[in-house]
């Protein structure tokens, strides 16, 4: 990455992280005697500073959630030279027997019992020809918003749905219409269900984080359409080195950061 990109990826994780120190130092600091009213036996068996702790991990996963991931990439793909939109809205010009097949896989997916990964998996090339197959002449003109769009200097066009790394079913279930609507409405869309990075741990099959919701939907495993940790990050940056880079420019910024939260907050 270009050494502006890194310099404006550093700010908007200081802007995050300032806006949590803030809230939890200042606008609603942590209260012991608050933590022994709402769990009196709890706070009596386990240190308050877990408690503590706690609390602020709680803000922090929020902001982290609350789209910060998207604007990142989207810094990074800009650095690329290509152009780059958050919330990005599509319109679309399909016809009806696709988008009625699409919500047919989607609802049938759902509807199966459980969420077990030794079910039969979902299978995104299959599914996106039976979907292609389909013809008529009556057509229907729908918007899509992407959390992420890239449009690269030759012209190829990548749409990203950007989950949390644990995604319930209604968030996989839009994601998954969305996408499937995408290349419904033009095959050469690239779509890709983005997670920042492996629950498993980088490398690791996604079974191995033990969430199997998005299996009813998506073969986590498999599915080309899937797409999470440096997989995600290199292709968005366009360069094999990107993911490493990334989680250098998290450690620097947390390496001053750490010391203001001991500090200010944890009072160590």
């Amino acid at each position: 990455m270009k050494g502006k990109t890194k310099k404006l990826i550093k700010a908007k994780i200081s802007e995050s992280l300032d806006a949590v120190i803030t809230r939890r130092c200042i606008t609603e600091p942590f209260l012991e005697e608050e933590v022994k009213e709402r769990n009196p036996f709890g706070a009596r068996l386990v240190p308050m500073e877990v408690w503590k702790g706690s609390k602020f991990e709680r803000s922090f996963v929020t902001i982290l959630g609350q789209g910060i991931f998207e604007q990142i990439a989207k810094i990074i793909a800009e650095g690329t030279g290509a152009f780059a939109e958050n919330q990005h809205v599509t319109p679309l010009t399909v016809c009806t027997f696709r988008l009625d097949k699409i919500d047919e896989i989607i609802n049938n997916q759902r509807q199966k019992r459980g969420g077990s990964i030794t079910q039969r998996l979902p299978d995104w090339d299959s599914e996106v020809k039976n979907i292609l197959d389909l013809e008529n002449d009556r057509y229907q003109e729908i918007k899509v918003t992407s959390d992420l769009y890239i449009n690269r200097p030759n012209g190829e066009q990548e749409f990203y749905s950007f989950k949390t790394v644990k995604p319930n079913l209604d968030q996989t279930e839009n994601a998954k219409r969305d996408m499937l609507r995408l290349v419904a409405g033009n095959t050469d869309y690239k779509v890709f269900f983005a997670l920042p990075y492996n629950p498993a741990g980088e490398g690791r099959l996604y079974k191995g984080a033990g969430h199997t919701i998005p299996y009813k939907l998506f073969n986590m495993d498999a599915d080309k359409s899937v797409i999470m940790g440096a997989s995600l990050w290199n292709r968005i940056g366009d360069d094999q080195n990107t993911y490493q880079e990334l989680l250098e420019v998290f450690d620097k910024v947390g390496r001053g950061y750490i010391k203001i939260i001991k500090k200010d907050y944890l009072k160590i």
